[in-house]
């Protein structure tokens, strides 16, 4: 290669340079430069990291490739799309000037949040597992796994759970998944391995464990034909010298110590053999783990990257890498796109792998943020909440499209306003719809002033330029949307302060987007659930007109009459006993449909204080839809020494819950669901009993 080089500038020497590009100081640093692609090396903290010194021959190579037409630099930048406000360039340079920018901005505004804030990182709303340890994002819920699946017997493919999804055809990562025959349970904890349990003939039996070594915290898994994969993030524990309880991307473990997230970390298994899997194949990209999603054996991993323009060896962070099987390389300068009106320092990284191919992943990038992942088989969409001028909330939308081995970014749009969660957007190839909340803010002076009166709700229509075509604004004045839900060209959006109006909202002529029906009751619904057409149901709070009252319900709404929504069924889960939480509003892998008129949701209920003897109970509801009425079946009893539900499943008429026992570990506990006995109880993971 360098001798290529060298007879290109002989051939080229009557080209004036400048001195830095002669063509003795270029040949100096190729004979410098150690050429070998290494593995991405451990990093001691998150402001400094460590690049492969092969990024200086690349350096070099794109400024020769800019003077001699080599095809590697190119000196213009090009524009996606008109009045996108995002450039893509060919070449590294323009990344270090806006980064060079951003360092001189830094050295004037002291603020770490907003314009210079850290990721949000959403490490599970927060909480911590009782043995110290974050708990992984999905660890606050679940389901299972891969229609593709056959049974191991080799007979025909038994009925079993999949990941409650928001789109059928587009899985989403989660703690627990089964095959027809086995379960892969996410065990939470330090270090903490995946399990393969066999469960023949309702039985389980624990058959292997993939441990992935120290400083590792496993989030989800994906099951696809004979692949198990493993996503997480990789950590460091450090000494925590602040007074704080948190500090930048640090999320506190203990009194004096704090984990620092590193990078994302994604294993391939072959688990043909379930008692002896091997690790076909593993890669890495920079960034804390966001999402993740996977249609057909392809896999998409999005994570966070922040660079710390602070440090004064910032240059050397901002690029980000991936390292595939143990080779490392920073992500092409033509897959990286800038959004130019933001003084975000934070990347959203895009890695797509083909499961089932022995194929380096494609990367793409944006310097931008990303708070939600929203995907359909049509196209996927980032979405980022910033302050426009300090006093108005804006979502961007970035939106890509697939490619035969990866996404492409296309353009990005704008809308005012927040959402509430990735069930505020749909696309249907044509048009993307989001559900947003405005916070208007009054600036006067140093005095910042924000006014829940003055907040309203919007939903748009967008096209595939990422131009807002239509909308419907000031919904609900004064009130937060609690839930969205898109079926078809209807969509159903809840808002909630004191009483909970239900939007029913036609979207068939996407210029004019109208609403039908509007409900409104006590309480509010966290998550809408499509059960048959017309047939909505609602998991919430239950409430007065006051407000809510400390209860859960579940409701069923028909929609059938778009301009007359009604509820025709709310089943309180208390009642009127006891204090209940669900975690299905926030994450609704929590959500299991056992059938297409059956389906179960966790609880958490706590008898009132004035009971002679307060009860705490933990349950899955098992609730079914009986002539176009809602009923509860039965409630699965979990004890009283939970520590957290994670999730569930059913193989056959097996209905599998997966949870954490306070001061012990992670177990798996059966239920027959014809006699709704309990039939068994494994436990997948013991916590070291060092930590109590």
């Amino acid at each position: 290669m360098k001798k290529d080089i060298k007879n290109v500038l002989d051939e080229k020497m009557q080209v004036k340079l400048p001195e830095t590009l002669n063509k003795e100081n270029i040949l100096s640093e190729l004979d410098n430069a150690e050429t070998n692609i290494t593995p991405m090396p451990k990093k001691k903290n998150t402001a400094k990291k460590v690049l492969p010194i092969a990024a200086s021959f690349m350096v070099v190579v794109g400024l020769v490739g800019m003077y001699f037409g080599l095809g590697i630099g190119n000196k213009n930048a090009p524009v996606i799309g008109e009045d996108t406000g995002v450039v893509k360039y060919q070449s590294y340079d323009k990344v270090y000037e806006r980064f060079d920018e951003l360092h001189k901005e830094s050295k004037k505004d002291n603020i770490l949040n907003g314009f210079f804030g850290y990721a949000d990182e959403e490490i599970a709303e927060g909480d911590m597992l009782a043995d110290g340890s974050a708990v992984p994002e999905s660890a606050v819920g679940s389901s299972t796994s891969d229609d593709k699946a056959t049974n191991m017997n080799g007979g025909a493919k038994p009925n079993h759970g999949t990941t409650n999804t928001q789109e059928k055809d587009v899985d989403e990562g989660d703690i627990i998944k089964t095959d027809g025959r086995y379960l892969y349970v996410v065990n939470t904890g330090t270090n903490a391995p995946v399990s393969i349990v066999d469960c023949a003939d309702g039985g389980m039996k624990k058959v292997a464990d993939i441990s992935l070594g120290k400083d590792k915290s496993i989030t989800d898994i994906y099951v696809y034909n004979n692949n198990l994969v493993v996503i997480g993030r990789s950590y460091m524990q450090e000494k925590n010298t602040q007074t704080n309880n948190a500090v930048g991307d640090k999320e506190i473990l203990t009194d004096d110590c704090v984990v620092v997230w590193d990078d994302t970390f994604v294993n391939v298994y072959d688990i043909t053999d379930k008692s002896a899997p091997v690790k076909v194949t593993e890669f890495v990209q920079s960034g804390n783990l966001k999402s993740s999603r996977m249609i057909g054996s392809k896999l998409y991993t999005v994570s966070t990257y922040y660079v710390n323009v602070r440090d004064e060896n910032y240059r050397d962070d901002c690029i980000p890498e991936i390292a595939f099987n143990g080779a490392c390389e920073k992500v092409p300068a033509e897959g990286i796109s800038i959004v130019e009106d933001t003084k975000s320092t934070t990347y959203a990284v895009i890695t797509t792998l083909d499961v089932e191919k022995d194929k380096e992943p494609q990367c793409e990038a944006v310097l931008g943020e990303c708070n939600k992942l929203y995907a359909s088989s049509k196209g996927m969409f980032l979405s980022e909440t910033d302050w426009d001028n300090k006093t108005q909330e804006t979502t961007r939308i970035y939106r890509f499209e697939y490619t035969e081995n990866g996404v492409e970014f296309k353009c990005m749009g704008k809308v005012a306003g927040f959402i509430n969660n990735q069930f505020s957007m749909s696309y249907d190839g044509e048009y993307f719809r989001i559900a947003t909340t405005v916070d208007k803010v009054t600036v006067d002076g140093f005095s910042i002033s924000m006014s829940m009166d003055d907040r309203v709700n919007n939903l748009y229509i967008l096209n595939n330029d990422m131009q807002i075509v239509g909308k419907v604004e000031d919904l609900a004045k004064g009130e937060l949307i609690e839930s969205v839900r898109f079926v078809g060209n209807m969509a159903y959006v809840v808002t909630f302060r004191q009483t909970d109006p239900l939007f029913v909202i036609d979207l068939t002529d996407p210029k004019n987007p109208t609403v039908k029906g509007e409900l409104k009751i006590p309480g509010f619904s966290e998550y809408l659930h499509p059960i048959v057409d017309g047939l909505l149901v609602g998991v919430g709070k239950d409430g007065t007109l006051t407000g809510t009252n400390g209860d859960c319900k579940v409701s069923l709404f028909d929609v059938t009459n778009p301009y007359e929504p009604k509820e025709t069924v709310s089943l309180s889960v208390g009642n009127g006993k006891a204090y209940s939480y669900s975690g299905v509003g926030t994450n609704h892998k929590l959500y299991i449909n056992l059938s297409e008129t059956e389906f179960a949701v966790p609880f958490t209920m706590k008898a009132y204080w004035n009971q002679e003897k307060p009860e705490l109970v933990n349950c899955y509801i098992r609730y079914k839809l009986q002539n176009n009425t809602l009923c509860e079946v039965q409630r699965y009893d979990l004890g009283d020494d939970v520590g957290m539900i994670l999730g569930g499943t059913y193989i056959d008429n097996t209905f599998y819950v997966v949870l954490t026992r306070t001061g012990q570990g992670v177990e798996v506990v059966s239920f027959d669901l014809e006699t709704h006995e309990e039939t068994g109880q494994l436990q997948t993971y013991k916590w070291d009993s060092n930590l109590w």
